[in-house]
C-alpha cells in the first residue's frame, strides 16, 4: 500500500526533446531568432569600445541558437539583448520586440529539440524511483 501511495508522489522522470513536427518548429524558431541577433546589434548604440565586440557577440549568440548549442543561454543572452533595444523604437515596434522577448522566453523554457547539438549531447535521460530496495543475494 505504501509503495503504490510512494509511487504517485514520485513520478518517473522522462526530460526528452521533442522531435518531429516540434522538433521541426523549435529548429526553424532557432534560426529565426538567430536572424533577430544582428537586428538587435544593429538597432544598439553601443559604446566606441564595444562597436566592434557586439556583432561579434551578436554571431557567437546567432550560431549557438542555429546549432543548437547551449540553446536557453542562448535564447536568454537574445531576450535581455531585445529589452535593451526597446526604449530605442515607438509603440508598434515596441511591440513586435516584446513578441521577440516572449519567444525567446519560450525557447528558454523549452529548450532546444531533437534537431540541435544539445539533444546530441545530453540525449534523452530517464530516471525510474524504485520503491523496494535491491535483493541483496540472502534469504533473511
Amino acid at each position: 500500500m505504501l509503495g503504490a501511495s510512494y509511487r504517485l508522489l514520485m513520478p518517473n522522470y522522462v526530460s526528452r526533446f521533442p522531435d518531429g513536427a516540434a522538433g521541426l518548429g523549435l529548429l526553424l524558431a532557432r534560426m529565426c531568432y538567430a536572424a533577430a541577433a544582428f537586428g538587435v546589434v544593429a538597432i544598439l548604440a553601443p559604446p566606441p569600445a564595444l562597436r566592434h565586440m557586439l556583432p561579434v557577440a551578436a554571431g557567437c549568440v546567432a550560431l549557438m541558437l542555429v546549432a543548437g548549442l547551449a540553446t536557453r543561454w542562448a535564447a536568454l543572452l537574445l531576450g535581455v539583448g531585445i529589452l535593451f533595444a526597446l526604449p530605442a523604437f515607438g509603440v508598434a515596434q515596441q511591440l513586435l520586440l516584446a513578441g521577440h522577448v516572449g519567444g525567446c522566453g519560450a525557447i528558454v523554457l523549452l529548450g532546444a529539440g531533437a534537431y540541435s547539438v544539445d539533444a546530441r549531447r545530453y540525449g534523452r535521460r530517464v530516471m525510474h524511483v524504485h520503491t523496494h530496495t535491491p535483493d541483496r543475494g540472502g534469504d533473511h
